[in-house]
């Protein structure tokens, strides 16, 4: 049909293999005729525009690109991020007291915003190709987002013991008068950020298409910002509470 999505078009011919397909209306009058290979170009310029969308970049620029227009293209997306990242500051200037007390915690917060952030991606990345492929039906999104979150809540316990095992001998090897209870808050930290991240993940794409948005575009800008706050906010929050 002239309306059909590409997505719709790729499945309608992806096991047929005809060199021409034919475009009809409503009554099946014939209006024109696509090429195969057309329908898979398009779709391969389609899928390889999504990485870049997703952290702000445009899907119209390409290697030949003027310096001009890939400024004018990017640069809106950078100002955007810079503020998010003045959020996860102001959450870490927070807790200043806390950092003042405990200085070790702040090798771990890079630690704590990576991996949350990897989590986050890894959900972002299988929503988005659930969308693509068109494997994402409507009624699916619950389950989607249960299983991202679950998904986070493993990964968090079992990366968080390891994280954690890294922190107290780290402590030990400081002098640090509270090992375990700083390996805890590492773990629970971690625990708390990659289920927040896988839930992130799922939900930011989810929510950008229900407003009518692409759900590629800039998500990754708006899921670091969401694993950065939680994953550091969790991490210092515990640490005041539970480390006197």
């Amino acid at each position: 049909k002239p309306e059909m999505e590409l997505t719709e078009a790729m499945k309608a011919t992806v096991n047929r293999h005809y060199p021409v397909y034919p475009v009809c209306d409503a009554e099946g009058r014939l209006v024109g005729l696509v090429r195969g290979q057309n329908l898979f170009e398009a779709r391969a310029i389609e899928i390889s525009a999504q990485a870049g969308s997703m952290v702000g970049v445009e899907k119209e620029e390409r290697l030949s690109t003027p310096v001009g227009r890939s400024l004018k293209f990017r640069h809106p997306w950078l100002q955007i991020n810079l503020l998010t990242c003045f959020v996860a500051a102001a959450v870490v200037g927070f807790f200043e007291g806390t950092l003042e007390r405990i200085v070790l915690l702040a090798v771990f917060l890079p630690v704590l915003a990576g991996q949350s952030g990897n989590t986050g991606c890894q959900a972002l990345a299988v929503a988005l190709r659930g969308m693509t492929l068109g494997d994402l039906k409507p009624g699916d999104e619950r389950r989607l987002v249960i299983k991202e979150g679950f998904l986070g809540l493993m990964n968090g316990a079992l990366v968080g013991i390891s994280a954690g095992l890294g922190m107290f001998i780290y402590a030990k090897m400081q002098g640090n008068a509270h090992p375990f209870s700083l390996a805890l808050v590492v773990w629970m930290a971690m625990v708390v950020s990659c289920v927040v991240s896988g839930l992130a993940g799922s939900l930011i794409p989810l929510v950008l298409r229900k407003v009518g948005a692409d759900p590629a575009t800039a998500s990754s800008i708006f899921l670091t910002t969401a694993t950065d706050v939680i994953s550091m906010g969790t991490f210092l929050g515990l640490a005041t509470i539970l480390v006197k």
